[in-house]
């Protein structure tokens, strides 16, 4: 009876034990570049690379299943720009693993029917592709872009950059939405003009309606002393706004969670106090510590911390 029982054990092991395993894709492997796999089940994957940079790609519904390669490729200063889209003198960001003038280039291929074997838009997938990358710099930035070149296209048409972080000591991150895959750079513009900016907080609570507002307000002036924030301020109708969940001990990056719209989202201008204003509404938002950076074409980016715990402010350490 109980050699019975015991070879009945085994055949069921090995029936269902290694097929089940099997049946489950890798979702990355690295082989030269970094291959991942995306499924209906697998809609997000990150690359993580030896030059310590890493790139999210996250899809809304994905509706076959097929492997994404990305690979880093190293073209020199001057890239191929449009010139309507980015100014004069942009460049791309520099990593410190690159030899001086060279940029690291994220190019797409795949096994799917589209250009180079990247997957085709409502046969394979459906919305927009949400691309996420954070990367290793040691110089300054003074306006971040992410350069696009549409399918087969060689030359960088498009800005996607929609979101932006650069907390105080670790690496910045930068993100945008594309219809399809190609390839992708981050890029630095140059300031349309020599203004600096500061940025101060103000959280409140409001335990009644148990709802709490962060007030950005942001000084742009020129000769600006940042850390007296003094000068006369100027409005600034290009700046703008990105909030990143960060971690508390390392300060990195996390993710862009949702923000609730308040006033349209967009910075107002007070003349009488000379401040950029933004109301931020963090009703939704997890606990944790929270990055946010401004980003313009006057001056470089700036960014402040807040942290929430059961839904209200407290310092950040």
């Amino acid at each position: 009876m109980f050699k019975r029982i015991f070879a009945f054990l085994v055949l069921a092991f090995a029936l269902f034990g290694p097929q089940s395993w099997a049946q489950e894709p890798v979702p990355c492997t690295s082989n030269g570049g970094m291959t991942c796999t995306f499924s209906p089940t697998q809609t997000t994957n990150t690359y993580q690379f030896g030059d310590g940079s890493r790139l999210t790609v996250q899809f809304i519904t994905v509706l076959t299943t097929f492997t994404l390669d990305v690979t880093v490729s190293h073209p020199m200063n001057p890239l191929p720009l449009d010139t309507k889209e980015f100014p004069a003198n942009t460049v791309c960001v520099q990593y410190p693993s690159n030899a001086p003038n060279f940029c690291d280039q994220y190019d797409f291929t795949g096994n799917a029917g589209g250009p180079n074997g990247v997957p085709v838009k409502n046969k394979d997938y459906k919305g927009l592709i949400t691309l996420t990358l954070t990367y290793d710099t040691l110089q300054t930035v003074h306006n971040p872009a992410f350069g696009h070149a549409p399918g087969d296209i060689p030359t960088f048409t498009e800005d996607i950059l929609t979101i932006y972080s650069e907390p105080f000591i670790t690496d910045p991150t930068m993100g945008g939405k594309i219809p399809g895959l190609s390839s992708v750079v981050a890029l630095d513009e140059p300031l349309t003009e020599s203004d600096s900016g500061c940025l101060t907080l103000t959280p409140t609570n409001n335990p009644s309606e148990q709802k709490a507002q962060v007030e950005v307000a942001l000084k742009v002036a020129n000769g600006l002393n940042n850390l007296a924030c003094t000068g006369t301020g100027i409005r600034d109708k290009t700046a703008r706004l990105s909030v990143a969940l960060t971690d508390p001990s390392t300060g990195d990056f996390i993710s862009f969670p949702p923000l609730k719209n308040v006033e349209g989202n967009k910075f107002h201008w007070d003349s009488k106090a000379g401040l950029n204003e933004y109301d931020i509404s963090t009703e939704g938002l997890p606990d944790g510590r929270y990055t946010v950076t401004v980003f313009s074409s006057k001056f470089s980016p700036q960014s402040a911390s807040f942290c929430l715990l059961g839904g209200s402010f407290l310092s950040c350490l």
